[in-house]
């Protein structure tokens, strides 16, 4: 077998995934929150009702609420991910300026720190 790829050559940066699959559970999260009330009105069901069903029937709507998640859901993943990259980046430009300010009153630094910045955003994703 040959050797695997680092996640960076997948054209997605780690963190951008990371953020991603974060959003997409936090979804899954919300839906099973909405499902569990539904679901805790329906009376009897295919297993024949009882004690053990009460236990499993949580885990049920889980199942299907991550499926329903893992499928697109219901948008709110795409939402939560636009707003965690629009506050990286706001994050990312507050740290630039600081480090540019910093450079500057410090005798003219080379501004290394933004220009890690700057490429580290040029090769991941968009926030806007």
């Amino acid at each position: 077998m040959g050797p695997t790829l680092p996640a960076t050559l997948s054209g997605q940066p780690p963190r951008a995934e990371a953020m991603r699959e974060a959003a997409r559970k936090f979804e899954a999260q919300a839906l099973g929150a909405l499902l569990q009330p539904a679901f805790a009105t329906v009376s009897g069901g295919s297993f024949g009702g009882g004690a053990a069903e009460g236990q499993w029937r949580p885990m049920l709507v889980d199942a299907y609420a991550e499926a329903w998640s893992r499928q697109g859901g219901i948008g709110l993943a795409a939402s939560v991910l636009q707003e965690m990259l629009r506050a990286q980046s706001a994050n990312a430009s507050a740290n630039a300026s600081a480090s540019a300010s910093s450079s500057a009153g410090a005798g003219g630094g080379t501004g290394t720190d933004a220009a890690n910045l700057s490429s580290t955003l040029e090769g991941g994703e968009s926030p806007a």
